[in-house]
């Protein structure tokens, strides 16, 4: 038996996918980056959540965006609506620094508007269709996900996960004032 290749071919087998499988555990999924940082930001047009007109991410090229996907079924997305509503209020509202653009996904529009009401959030803010086809253009598998486009359309960092004050702070300082 310990002479037989076929022996030591399933324990090599065996090994080598405990190796893998530990070093998959190890790593951590908020720490992979985006397939589409440093490229344009896929273009989208979306039915606005509270209204019936329609806006796409083209026509705010020229200043930077906070593109956020969230949920009203997300807990950790009730914190972050607090940290983005601020943000926004800060450098979107008056000083129309940045544009900040919510979509929800895998929600129903009624669920969507009173998450919204309830946190107060003012910015743009969209559903994705039924498909999801605007979380697939931008490989969504969780919510909150946000990415920071830069004014030429690029997309210049992702965060998967809750974002925070000091991050938007850090990430858009070369572009506000």
């Amino acid at each position: 038996m310990w002479t037989s290749w076929k022996f030591w071919a399933v324990w090599v087998i065996v090994l080598g996918l405990i190796i893998l499988l530990a070093f998959g555990f190890t790593t951590d999924p908020k720490k992979v980056p985006s397939p589409l940082m440093g490229r344009p930001a896929p273009d989208f047009q979306v039915d606005e959540l509270n209204g019936e007109q329609k806006f796409s991410l083209s026509e705010f090229k020229g200043i930077p965006i906070v593109l956020n996907f969230w949920a009203s079924w997300c807990a950790e997305c009730r914190t972050e609506a607090v940290i983005l509503e601020n943000f926004f209020q800060k450098y979107g509202v008056n000083n129309k620094q940045l544009v900040m653009i919510g979509i929800a996904i895998q929600d129903s529009p009624k669920n969507a508007k009173a998450f919204a009401r309830h946190f107060g959030k003012t910015y743009l803010l969209g559903l994705d269709d039924d498909a999801g086809n605007i979380a697939l253009d931008y490989g969504i598998y969780g919510v909150p996900e946000t990415f920071f486009i830069d004014p030429e359309g690029n997309i210049f960092h992702k965060t998967i996960g809750m974002v925070t004050k000091e991050l938007m702070e850090q990430k858009f300082k070369p572009f506000l004032q």
